[in-house]
């Protein structure tokens, strides 16, 4: 599906947006057919919303999602992300060694600085 119908001949029309061309809204835009004629369109932007529920803002409990980041090893800590509003908490990285300690804490384990 094209952007518009051209008012003259009913064909569809993509609407030509070089170099930023016919974004401004209440401004007249110029664009002609492969009929030969031109004609003139405005821009509309229109908004949409999509809402969730986010019980954690709520009094419920966040729900955590361990997110991609720059490897652990790196930095010595894991990132994650409440699925609900998008908080996020950095946490200590667990230790590789499976010692029950974070990296941090680790002396077996080599964090680099």
């Amino acid at each position: 599906m094209k952007d518009v119908v051209c008012p003259y001949c009913g064909e569809e029309q993509e609407i030509n947006h070089d170099d930023g061309y016919g974004y401004e809204e209440d401004e007249l835009y110029q664009q002609e057919c492969n009929c030969g004629k031109t004609f003139v369109y405005t821009t509309a932007i229109i908004f949409n919303y999509d809402v969730y529920k986010a019980p954690c803002l709520n009094g419920g409990s966040h729900k955590m999602r361990k997110t991609r980041r720059v490897p652990w090893v790196i930095v010595g800590e894991e990132r994650y992300r409440c699925e609900y509003c998008g908080e996020r908490e950095d946490r200590p990285a667990p230790c590789s060694k499976n010692c029950n300690k974070n990296k941090a804490e680790c002396w077996d384990c080599e964090v680099p600085k």
